[in-house]
């Protein structure tokens, strides 16, 4: 029911998000650069205001007992992310494309907000625990994969030094050295990262009016959205709810998996696979419309 009244306000930003558009508020010019504000200011912010808070502290154990569940459940997402674009019959130049669009997901502009507002600030070193590899993940292979075996990119360890990344190092210093910051920068932090939800989601609803969704719907793309926004995060959250109690940790989890394809996805496709690139855009759109349907549905299915 929480999962259903969050994805409720969501909704209701992204309708003046579309409004926003529509009055010429929101343009494809001032999109990029408050997507820009989101990514490198307001993004940061909420991932360093769970750590600045005064509530408990999880042991340097149980800190290494998440990360390790959190790779175990990324291996499961890659291992699903390899087998459903065999499964539903795409081609050489999609196969990429749909892979990414199954791990990589909305993360920050929905995933993170959501878990902020159902469970405090105390359930978000859960979530730099997973951005840390997450992000590694992202920018060690994400271009490839999209490629689909074409020219090859070298990878460049410079490319990690983004301001998600560096605030995800820095949470997790701030947090196992028990360092308290100065309440001003504190509540200034706080303040800032509470931008990141209305943002993104108005964002988002601007996107979606944007998109002319008679071109979008099929056969593949439904079923992708299926699979991938409710079979897959309902029984990989189910097996590791056999082995994980804390419910902070199995809520980022479901984050994780629940969440939209990343609407990054389809800018990179525009790069690197234009053959691609309508794939891209029909699963990001798509599984975000789908979120506010999907997510409560898969949260209740396994009892978050």
């Amino acid at each position: 029911m929480q999962v259903l009244q969050q994805m409720l306000i969501f909704v209701l930003i992204m309708i003046i998000g579309a409004a926003a558009r529509k009055k010429q508020i929101l343009t494809p010019d001032n999109q990029a650069q408050i997507t820009q504000l989101v990514l490198s200011i307001a993004y940061p912010a909420i991932i360093l205001s769970g750590v600045t808070g005064d509530g408990p502290h999880i042991a340097g154990a149980e800190l290494a007992y998440a990360f390790g569940v959190i790779l175990v459940m990324l291996a499961m997402l890659m291992v699903s992310a390899f087998l459903i674009p065999r499964l539903l019959g795409y081609g050489r130049a999609e196969k990429g494309i749909v892979n990414v669009m199954v791990v990589f997901t909305n993360i920050g502009f929905m995933g993170v907000p959501m878990i902020d507002a159902l469970y405090g600030k105390d359930a978000l070193i859960y979530m730099t625990v997973l951005l840390i590899p997450f992000n590694l993940l992202f920018f060690s292979y994400v271009i490839q994969t999209i490629k689909g075996g074409g020219e090859k990119t070298p990878f460049r360890w410079m490319s990690l030094v983004n301001p998600g990344m560096i605030s995800c190092v820095l949470a997790v210093i701030l947090y196992v050295a028990d360092i308290r910051l100065p309440y001003v920068l504190t509540a200034a932090i706080r303040m800032v990262g509470s931008m990141t939800g209305p943002l993104a989601m108005m964002l988002l609803g601007s996107f979606l009016l944007d998109t002319d969704w008679k071109t979008l719907i099929n056969k593949k793309i439904i079923a992708f959205t299926v699979i991938k926004m409710m079979l897959l995060p309902i029984a990989v959250t189910l097996i590791l709810k056999q082995f994980v109690s804390n419910v902070y940790l199995l809520a980022v989890c479901m984050a994780a998996l629940a969440t939209p394809s990343g609407n990054v996805i389809p800018l990179l496709a525009a790069l690197y696979n234009k053959e691609g690139y309508p794939v891209s855009v029909q699963g990001v759109a798509v599984t975000t419309a789908a979120a506010v349907v999907t997510m409560p549905i898969a949260a209740m299915a396994v009892g978050l």
